[in-house]
């Protein structure tokens, strides 16, 4: 069988793309401002506002910092301005994301000043748009590619088209030895037996249950007596769905329609 191609963006740790973006990540929500200012100077990037970055420890500090590290990591990203207060944080996050030897320069307010800090690291982003525009696109092979797959607003017709269409691409996607992951585990509720049923054996089936059983126990500690305008949300209910199980049931078309479903967090094949 031949191969399917694309053309892609190869980063500097092999890893391959579709987008080309030049981000301008914050360290933390006070940064925000800075990052927003330099992205509207600078036509071409793109600013990444979060809400998070202070006050934060243990095992939620360590999601933190994995999360902007793979932010700025991730292969549809040419290169990253950071942004923080504080110097430490803000060079975490660099060197975390400088490992793929993706292009990557922090600036710190503390020190320096919000029109400072604005000024240099506008600079900086404006050396890397440039850079990044004269990239070009290579051929790949379609496995190469990392495929997510996640909600895109529900109605009565997506569980019979348009998610069984995605499931049948990632089924495709997986056969060629590529990887996609799904991350809907707050919308599966009523269909979580289904995607349990599938995994490839006790180990990965008790996690998932597991981690779906934190979410419901989430739901009830806030003793809510239904889950209306969240889940479904207005925009569904609107489309037609009544419940949250109608929808889960259409959810898990975008899975795949392959019999098993693996946790390969390093390796080739289909994952949840």
């Amino acid at each position: 069988m031949t191969k399917r191609k694309i053309l892609g963006y190869r980063r500097e740790n092999g890893r391959v793309g579709v987008r080309n973006h030049v981000i301008i990540l914050p360290v933390d929500d006070i940064s925000n401002a800075a990052c927003e200012s330099v992205a509207n100077n600078i036509k071409g990037t793109l600013a990444m506002p979060h809400a998070y970055g202070r006050l934060q420890f243990g095992e939620d500090q360590d999601l933190f910092f994995r999360t902007m590290i793979g932010t700025g990591s991730n292969p549809n990203v040419a290169a990253v301005v950071v942004i923080g207060i504080e110097q430490g944080w803000t060079q975490r996050i660099v060197d975390g994301i400088a490992k793929t030897g993706k292009p990557v320069k922090g600036f710190s307010i503390e020190g320096n000043g919000d029109i400072r800090t604005i000024a240099d690291a506008s600079y900086q982003a404006k050396e890397y748009v440039q850079w990044a525009s004269e990239l070009r696109r290579t051929e790949c092979e379609l496995h190469e590619l990392y495929i997510s797959v996640k909600c895109g607003e529900s109605d009565t017709t997506t569980g019979l088209s348009s998610c069984p269409t995605v499931g049948n691409v990632i089924d495709k996607h997986c056969a060629e030895g590529g990887t996609a992951s799904f991350g809907e585990t707050s919308e599966l509720t009523g269909a979580e037996h289904i995607v349990a049923a599938k995994a490839a054996n006790d180990e990965v089936r008790k996690e998932f249950l597991a981690a779906f059983e934190d979410y419901t126990k989430l739901v009830f500690s806030q003793k809510m007596e239904n889950l209306f305008e969240s889940q479904p949300t207005k925009g569904n209910i609107a489309g037609g769905l009544t419940t949250i199980e109608e929808k889960a049931l259409g959810n898990v078309e975008k899975t795949w329609q392959a019999d098993e479903v693996r946790r390969v967090p390093a390796a080739r094949g289909c994952s949840i």
